[in-house]
């Protein structure tokens, strides 16, 4: 018996996500973390309203739901600089929160922790948002020493709740270039993201600490 905690749920791949847990037969509950209320019709499936306040209240409740034993944390946290108007509020969810689960994953003795970031996540990018996220992936093993991995997709296809100018405009033009891409820079679905993190946290796909776009795309083939 399994329990999945996942904070993120109500994103782009977060609810793919809980859909995918509560499919599989690996895992008997999944508590899904998020801040505004969801809904879910699979009884295996728990929502859990937080504030990203109360870190330790957050502790106490996933304890509670799921005890100290075959437990796996997902992270699918994340938004850009547009939404958060700042870079420090950007910094607050992409880095701040998603370490701050690390450190519950650890205390709870998660076994195993999936965190979605991106590609070209590096401490060196010219870019802060490639900065933040590189500088999360270089964290958060600090804090968490079970088994780990780093999905890094490239842009997202699916049906975002939220307006993104860039992103709408990339995949509106996306059939007329993406066949030429190799899988590295390939567009790919939040469900394909989804499906790859169940594979790898029930061990039915092998993966290393750094899954990159073209690894996602050969494993959700499989």
């Amino acid at each position: 018996m399994r329990t999945a905690v996942v904070i993120g749920s109500t994103g782009l791949i977060g609810e793919q996500l809980v859909e995918k847990l509560a499919q599989d037969s690996s895992w008997t509950s999944i508590l899904a973390i998020t801040r505004k209320p969801g809904v879910w019709s699979n009884p295996k499936i728990r929502g859990l309203n937080f504030d990203f306040l109360n870190w330790a209240d957050l502790e106490l409740q996933i304890q509670s739901f799921g005890g100290s034993r075959g437990i796996d944390f997902f992270c699918c946290l994340g938004t850009t600089i547009s939404q958060a108007k700042t870079e420090s509020a950007f910094k607050k969810i992409d880095y701040e929160a998603v370490v701050q689960f690390a450190k519950l994953a650890a205390r709870c003795r998660a076994e195993q922790l999936l965190i979605v970031s991106s590609m070209g996540a590096s401490l060196t990018s010219k870019s802060f948002y490639n900065r933040v996220k590189g500088q999360m992936q270089a964290d958060v093993p600090k804090h968490f020493s079970g088994r780990l991995h780093f999905l890094q997709p490239t842009l997202l296809l699916g049906d975002r709740k939220d307006f993104r100018l860039a992103e709408r405009i990339a995949i509106l033009l996306t059939p007329a270039f993406a066949a030429l891409l190799p899988l590295k820079y390939k567009p790919i679905t939040a469900s394909c993201v989804a499906k790859v993190m169940v594979a790898l946290a029930s061990k039915k796909a092998s993966g290393g600490l750094l899954i990159d776009n073209a690894e996602i795309h050969q494993i959700c083939q499989k």
